[in-house]
């Protein structure tokens, strides 16, 4: 169950777009996400927006000096972004050293570590142009939730044991479990196309009972342009949707 890549050296930012200011926001954005994408070393730079202006954006990186680079960069544009937006958290995902993460010591980051799970690397990517912006398709979601106290071993044997049934799915392509010291669970999940999504779900469906006796989900975001036949089934947990609004996934 390797985490590949993925799971070394990622971070998820969320932000509040300010009251008239989505053009401004754009322009910032596009910049940025243009000179991301001259950085070899950066693998994902993807924006997400809901309709009432949360936005999330979540960048992967080769290693510790490709995140150095990019947070360089993302210092020029730093203003801007911040005057046309509210940073509202920060997660990093992933063993990143000491410097990386005291470059964003600011926004007291939440740190979530590796736990288990796999990253297909080789799934092709989805960049594409839009009116000549760059910007990508995505189909998945995050879980986040809280391990019930005393449950860790009952959860890691349900969590592996849906790893195991997912790592069968050939359309899921990402399938990563974070935890911190705290006990607070993220789940990055990412598939190939809405038939694998509906694979997953059938699946875990069969583990669910046992998942939530172990972990109590608190939080649940869509990213990407899901169909409501797939929305319907995470009805309960009343995701936040959010759709892919910039970037690209090498």
């Amino acid at each position: 169950m390797c985490l590949g890549k993925s799971g070394r050296f990622s971070w998820i930012v969320e932000a509040k777009l300010k009251e008239g200011e989505l053009e401004n926001f754009k322009a910032v954005m596009n910049s940025q996400v243009n000179q991301a994408l001259t950085e070899n070393g950066t693998f994902n730079y993807q924006y997400y927006m809901s309709d009432a202006g949360d936005i999330l954006v979540y960048e992967r990186f080769a290693d510790a000096a490709a995140s150095h680079e990019h947070i360089e960069n993302w210092d020029a544009h730093a203003e801007r972004w911040l005057a046309a937006a509210d940073a509202t958290r920060m997660l990093h995902l992933g063993n990143l050293p000491d410097d990386v993460r005291a470059r964003h010591a600011a926004l007291s980051p939440l740190w979530l570590k590796p736990l288990a799970g796999f990253a297909r690397e080789d799934a092709e990517g989805s960049e594409i142009k839009v009116d000549g912006n760059t910007t990508f398709e995505n189909y998945g979601w995050i879980v986040e939730a809280k391990l019930n106290e005393g449950m860790l071993e009952e959860f890691k044997a349900v969590m592996n044991s849906q790893i195991a049934r997912a790592e069968t799915e050939e359309g899921t392509l990402n399938y990563q479990y974070y935890l911190s010291d705290d006990g607070d669970i993220l789940v990055y999940e990412r598939f190939k196309d809405v038939a694998a999504c509906h694979t997953h779900i059938d699946n875990w469906d069969a583990h669910a009972e046992r998942w939530m006796a172990a972990a109590t989900p608190t939080r649940m975001v869509h990213l990407g342009n899901l169909p409501a036949e797939v929305r319907e089934r995470h009805a309960a947990i009343t995701p936040l949707l959010l759709k892919p609004f910039g970037g690209f996934a090498k």
